[in-house]
């Protein structure tokens, strides 16, 4: 079992030191992976460190927002990596919970239960509307402009530019294609 301390930031101004301080006096460890500065969108030190943890590996991190920009990143490398077996502590959640996986999977829950009441909501105010006749959808493509995209096409202009050509989306491009034929 080796123990990892991730210490990360994503600007000038998060101190790598003191958070890698802070674990250090705190836990015991065998590596501390630094990555200061790193784009939050990409941390190549984090990614080659998940890669390398195996069954039995434990994973300290002072902040949540080490591991992902959105609780819903967080929760899925968590989730990846319970299911690989090693252990993640968050030195700034282990009073909340313990294991802190478990709050992950609690807010990961909540995000997509609150994600599909959204969903439900707008089909009933979509109904509702369209029971009023405010609501008809998307105006459709004029029979010309499909006869176009398929002459373009025939030419042997790909969809992408011919939809783009067009100004309308290459999906529904795609689906009117799929339709009968004018």
């Amino acid at each position: 079992m080796t123990t990892y301390l991730y210490v990360g930031s994503s600007t000038d101004r998060q101190d790598i030191g003191e958070q890698a301080q802070a674990l250090v006096n705190k836990y015991p460890y065998d590596i501390v992976v630094r990555e200061p500065n790193a784009d939050p969108g990409e941390k190549p030190k984090l990614n080659r460190l998940l890669k390398r943890l195996k069954s039995g590996d434990r994973l300290i991190v002072h902040d949540i927002s080490r591991l992902g920009r959105s609780i819903s990143a967080a929760a899925k490398i968590s989730g990846q990596l319970a299911a690989q077996g090693v252990m993640l502590v968050v030195d700034n959640l282990e009073f909340a919970c313990n294991p802190a996986v478990d709050i992950y999977t609690l807010i990961a829950s909540a995000a997509q239960m609150d994600k599909d009441l959204l969903t439900d909501r707008q089909a009933i105010g979509i109904a509702k509307a369209k029971a009023k006749g405010k609501y008809k959808g998307r105006k459709a493509i004029s029979p010309s402009v499909v006869k176009k995209a398929r002459a373009l096409i025939a030419k042997g202009i790909k969809k992408k530019d011919v939809a783009r050509q067009l100004n309308i989306g290459e999906s529904t491009l795609y689906k009117y294609l799929a339709a009968r034929r004018d």
